[in-house]
């Protein structure tokens, strides 16, 4: 049976970590970040309790910001509740924790984590984080800090690790931070030993008609399309539990 926990933040286990790394092409649409926004607020997403746990299958935690926690959507139309909906047609049981929180940056998700994920019981988590760094001003340098933090805590923990990429829709010049965030993660999935998954946003950042409005989040059916992709992607991987 397939299950899914919304925290409103946020065993057997097989060798490596797998990333996952997402085309968050969303970035493009807003143009270049502003330059003063405030940074960080790495404690601000935290709450007192830590999430409940779903009923059967290995834990899968979802740790992002708006484009896991489903902004503009009912709780069922986000992209892990679709994901577990997509599993559970193919007959494969999973525990799917829905960690996201709109406007979370890499470091408000490395200061949740041991109460996100490792609270969690996570035998694996899906880590979707990157782009309000790069809509902040936060530097590419800092961005892969944090995000090489989570992936270490991930191995600590023995969970494995699904990173999801940043990749700038705009053109991006040699040497120009659009560049160094689309390097980000490729260069954390070759120092990691990683996999990827490299555009999660493919068939639908084109599409007006699959676009919320604002032209960045994805409709209800935009995030079917995506979960759709991801979790045929994962399934191979969650049934090297069973």
């Amino acid at each position: 049976m397939m299950s899914v926990e919304r925290t409103g933040l946020q065993g057997t286990r097989w060798s490596g970590i797998i990333a996952i790394l997402f085309h968050a092409s969303i970035l493009a649409a807003c143009g270049a970040p502003p330059a003063n926004v405030p940074a960080e607020r790495a404690n601000q997403s935290q709450e007192s309790t830590p999430p409940a746990i779903p009923a059967s299958g290995p834990v899968v935690v979802f740790l992002g910001d708006s484009l896991t926690a489903g902004f503009g959507l009912a709780a069922e139309e986000a992209l892990p509740e679709q994901v577990a909906n997509v599993l559970k047609a193919e007959g494969i049981e999973a525990r799917v924790v829905n960690a996201g929180v709109s406007g979370d940056t890499t470091a408000n998700g490395l200061a949740r984590f041991d109460w996100s994920v490792t609270a969690a019981n996570a035998d694996m988590v899906v880590i979707a984080l990157g782009a309000n760094d790069y809509l902040m001003g936060i530097t590419p340098e800092l961005a892969k800090q944090n995000l090489s933090a989570i992936i270490q805590k991930a191995k600590d923990n023995n969970i494995d690790c699904i990173l999801v990429d940043l990749q700038p829709r705009s053109a991006m010049e040699e040497g120009g931070r659009d560049a160094a965030f689309a390097s980000i993660y490729p260069d954390l999935a070759a120092q990691f030993g990683l996999i990827y998954y490299p555009s999660l946003m493919n068939g639908v950042e084109n599409q007006p008609d699959l676009l919320q409005s604002d032209g960045l989040h994805p409709t209800s059916q935009g995030v079917r399309v995506m979960a759709e992709n991801l979790a045929h992607f994962l399934e191979p991987v969650i049934e090297r539990y069973e």
